[in-house]
């Protein structure tokens, strides 16, 4: 191979990869982005790893107040049912 030859060649060779790695980023989305949202998502994970009783004991409060509050709720219908029902002749 002549040196003007080998020069052509590594030349296209290069225009080529870069044509294909342009491609895939633009495809993609940009890259930096990519990682940055991927970090940002980890952290934000992490917090709330280190918050699992607060966050466990914060749905059980809430299971316990809605639950509380739908009993009652059952409980004033049915007893008004039954004294509604003593009281009619």
């Amino acid at each position: 191979m002549t040196r003007g030859r080998r020069s052509a060649v590594s030349l296209l060779t290069v225009v080529v990869v870069l044509v294909a790695l342009t491609a895939t980023v633009a495809a993609d989305g940009s890259a930096v982005e990519t990682t940055l949202d991927k970090t940002e998502a980890a952290a934000d994970a992490t917090a709330l790893a280190d918050q699992t009783m607060l966050l466990a004991a914060g749905g059980a409060l809430l299971g316990i107040g809605l639950g509380a509050a739908i009993a009652s709720g059952v409980t004033y219908w049915y007893k008004n049912r039954e004294i509604g029902g003593r009281l009619q002749p």
